[in-house]
């Protein structure tokens, strides 16, 4: 999980998953375009984007539910889809929406997962269900989203599968249990060594988990960092304009602006002194102040500056 020494893109590091150009069509419509990703052993990866970008598409063909029209995926070294069964025992998996039958008791269900995995491991069934708090004696479809939750993720772990892939495990959860099954997830995982591969839509989650993060928009990769450096290296700048003069040039590394009378915000990527002194020689300021700024912030005016771009 998150650490000091993960920067999330070391290629020194093997890596556990490898997308190369990889693309997926429906019809007309490009879901993924050339998507190419590295995500090293044993790191956290988030992955981020509006609805529809093609997060759960891209997941999809990482585990062999569809296949690519181009490109190659691989996961622990074994092709996919072309391996798909030699790579069972590599991954678990919980989709978008949870696909448990409900008329199963959690007993029930746990014991129809085990016939598919020939790694499963009951200790660690059993270790889960107390870390989770979950009955096995319930039936499934009298779970709560939280507890239906976290049973998808013990199905995913019973085998101790050596990558982790979640599709928006969290959505529709509200807070104290997201919180809840964030801290089960975090601690099922911990000292096992496991790659984490997770799309969500709550940003302080994937800033608090993730080594590194990747933004799709619209099927294309925006960009895949380490979360730390691309805050470091993403900054605001808020100025408050002279009355009588409106905002001059910037510099190089805009990646969006916003104008609201005297006031001049500008978000900032590969951020620099040299770029506070290029606008306060360019411009007439009263005042500029450098403000750090939350994986939220950044992925909001990432796509405002894109939009803009795109005159949307």
């Amino acid at each position: 999980m998150k650490s000091d020494d993960k920067s999330g893109l070391d290629p020194t590091m093997s890596p556990m998953i490898q997308m190369e150009h990889v693309t997926r069509r429906f019809g007309r419509m490009t879901a993924v375009n050339d998507l190419s990703l590295s995500i090293p052993r044993g790191s956290a990866f988030g992955f981020i984007g509006l609805n529809g970008a093609g997060k759960t598409t891209a997941i999809r063909m990482m585990v062999g539910l569809l296949a690519p029209h181009a490109g190659q995926i691989r996961v622990g070294g074994i092709r996919v889809p072309q391996e798909r069964d030699a790579m069972k025992s590599l991954v678990g998996y919980v989709p978008d929406r949870p696909n448990v039958y409900g008329w199963m008791r959690v007993i029930e269900a746990i014991d129809f997962a085990k016939a598919f995995y020939p790694t499963w491991s009951d200790a660690r069934v059993t270790e889960l269900l107390r870390l989770f708090d979950l009955d096995p004696a319930k039936r499934v479809k009298h779970l709560s989203k939280g507890m239906a939750a976290k049973l998808s993720l013990l199905l995913a772990l019973a085998h101790d599968p050596q990558v982790l892939i979640l599709d928006e495990p969290m959505s529709g959860l509200d807070p104290l249990v997201r919180d809840e099954f964030l801290e089960g997830l975090i601690e099922a995982l911990a000292q096992r060594g496991q790659t984490l591969f997770f799309s969500s839509h709550t940003l302080a989650d994937v800033q608090r988990l993730a080594d590194s993060v990747g933004l799709l928009h619209e099927g294309r990769l925006l960009f895949h960092k380490p979360v730390d450096e691309l805050l470091s290296q993403t900054k605001r700048v808020r100025i408050v304009l002279n009355d009588s003069i409106g905002p001059g040039p910037v510099p190089p590394g805009v990646m969006w602006q916003q104008v609201t009378g005297r006031e001049w915000l500008i978000t900032l990527g590969d951020f620099s002194q040299s770029q506070i002194e290029f606008l306060k020689a360019k411009n007439q300021i009263t005042n500029l102040d450098v403000m750090d700024m939350s994986l939220e912030d950044v992925f909001k005016d990432c796509l405002r500056g894109m939009r803009a771009k795109e005159g949307v």
